[in-house]
C-alpha cells in the first residue's frame, strides 16, 4: 500500500516517498514502507476507508485532520452531487455505451 505524508510547513497533502527522496536524497531507495525514516518536517498520514455514501451524494477527499494524539488521518467530506455532476455523469455513460455498440 502507497503511503502518505503531510509536508508540515506548507501544509502539502499528499506526498509521497519519492517527493521526500527529491529534498532528502540520503533516503536509500531500499528504505520504504516500515522502514522509511520519515524527516521531521514530514509526518506520516493514516489511511482511513471512506464512509458509505447514499445515492446523489459524493464522497470527496479532504485535507488531513490531526487527532487528539498528534497523528494525521485522511478525510472525507459528503456532500450532495450537483444537478451538473449528474448530467455529465449520464452523458460520459451514453458515450461507453455508444463506443462498446461499434
Amino acid at each position: 500500500m502507497i503511503s502518505y505524508y503531510i509536508k508540515l510547513a506548507a501544509f502539502e497533502y499528499p506526498r509521497h516517498e519519492g517527493d521526500i527522496r527529491l529534498e532528502h536524497p540520503e533516503i536509500l531507495e531500499s528504505q520504504t514502507g516500515d522502514t522509511f525514516p520519515c524527516p521531521d518536517t514530514y509526518a506520516p498520514v493514516e489511511r482511513v476507508d471512506p464512509p458509505e455514501i447514499a445515492d446523489g451524494q459524493s464522497c470527496d477527499a479532504a485535507a488531513p485532520t490531526q487527532d487528539e494524539t498528534g497523528k494525521w488521518k485522511e478525510n472525507w467530506v459528503i456532500r450532495n452531487v450537483t444537478p451538473e455532476e449528474i448530467q455529465a455523469a449520464a452523458q460520459r455513460e451514453l458515450l461507453m455505451q455508444q463506443q462498446r455498440q461499434q
